[in-house]
């Protein structure tokens, strides 16, 4: 009878162990807009934009941060508004590859590619 209490005991211990040491749960994403949504406004913007991209920030851009007042947002064009009507008033910067975002608040709340459309040419059918 003994080593059964202690198989049990064992055995328990192990299920607490194991319990304790559950994997996290993650978060749900908080970003405001679809993947789908990213790659068409990313197309647009990248489509648009004339102005170069920002290159050797000395600012840290990610999504929460906070983008100086130094440095000029750019209005969302009308057509990515269109995809993404909860964007309406909010701006974007371009940093390098990466289109950012910006609320009201100049706070970044998405940060994706910048995207070019793929152009099939019919070859290799």
């Amino acid at each position: 009878m003994g080593r059964i209490s202690i198989i049990v005991a064992g055995l328990l211990l192990t299920l607490a162990g194991a319990a304790a040491q559950a994997p996290a749960q993650v978060a749900p994403s908080t970003d405001p807009l679809s993947l789908e949504q990213q790659i068409k406004i990313g197309e647009i913007i990248t489509n648009t934009d004339a102005s170069p991209p920002l290159v050797n920030v000395n600012f840290q851009f990610a999504v929460g941060d906070v983008v100086p007042q130094g440095v000029d947002l750019h209005p969302l064009p009308s057509a990515a508004i269109e995809l993404a009507p909860n964007l309406r008033g909010f701006g974007y910067i371009v940093v390098e590859e990466l289109i950012g975002i910006v609320d009201q608040n100049r706070k970044v709340v998405s940060i994706f590619q910048r995207w070019r459309p793929q152009h099939t040419t019919g070859q290799g059918r």
